[in-house]
């Protein structure tokens, strides 16, 4: 503070430097050509400043109304859907020992080569055909309710680790993800579960985040078709309960566990 100081100075904070008094002539448009002008400068800009300074809010813009985005919650299953405590840890053991395995394999180097020729890992509409036949086109034209006549069933292929030790993980996750949106087109299929299950398997630890949201996704779909169905002894409960244990347990996405 100015040595000079005036009623904006708040005698709060000790002096840094010695200051001369500003003289009657000073003129603060011109540029300083001393470090005794420099420091005129400084003690006059200072001065300028209100010793409390206030803001005016806005206060319409307080109000404008905050997205709340609300966390997903697993639909609950019906009483006798869920598998028990011990049905749970069998599962995981076998399936720890099949992703040893798959890791074995992956570890020698000798990955047997896939029985058919393999899409590109972008190659979405070719993967559907891959893994589904034509089941997905004929589900597509029965919603439609098209009455032309429909082309003969065509099998899709088994998920063999023949076939997903030769994807790359980016192909793994791709796949995890297109899974997840046919599987919101046209609902469960046993075809379906397999795949899931085998690309579970093959599914990388540590999680991407974006690998991470897609099988806590599909899991929450999968659960959210357990409580649709009406009874315990349909043919997609098991594998709809394989699904959301293995999120779940292995993958440690502990709020999406079956007690």
């Amino acid at each position: 503070m100015a040595s000079d100081s005036d009623s904006s100075d708040c005698g709060l904070l000790n002096q840094a430097l010695p200051t001369p008094t500003l003289p009657s002539n000073f003129k603060p448009v011109v540029a300083p050509t001393s470090a005794e002008e420099y420091i005129q400068h400084v003690v006059w800009e200072a001065r300028q400043c209100k010793a409390v300074m206030t803001v005016d809010l806005e206060e319409h813009k307080l109000n404008k109304p905050i997205a709340v985005v609300q966390k997903q919650v697993k639909a609950t299953a019906p009483k006798g859907f869920t598998p028990s405590l011990e049905s749970q840890q069998n599962l995981m053991a076998s399936f720890s020992k099949l992703r040893a395995h798959i890791a074995t394999l992956r570890a020698s180097g000798k990955i047997p080569r896939p029985p058919i020729v393999l899409p590109g890992i972008k190659k979405r509409e070719e993967w559907c055909k891959l893994c589904f036949g034509n089941s997905f086109q004929l589900a597509l034209l029965k919603q439609s309710s098209q009455d032309s006549m429909q082309p003969q069933l065509i099998e899709g292929q088994q998920p063999l680790l023949s076939i997903l030790l030769n994807i790359k993980q980016k192909g793994i996750e791709n796949l995890l993800e297109w899974h997840a949106q046919w599987l919101e087109v046209l609902g469960f299929s046993e075809a379906q579960g397999r795949w899931f299950y085998a690309l579970l398997a093959c599914l990388e630890k540590p999680l991407t985040p974006e690998s991470c949201s897609q099988i806590r996704h599909i899991a929450m779909m999968c659960a959210k078709i357990r409580a649709s169905l009406e009874t315990a002894d349909h043919p997609h409960l098991s594998q709809l309960n394989v699904i959301i244990c293995i999120v779940a347990r292995y993958f440690c996405q502990e709020d999406l566990v079956d007690h």
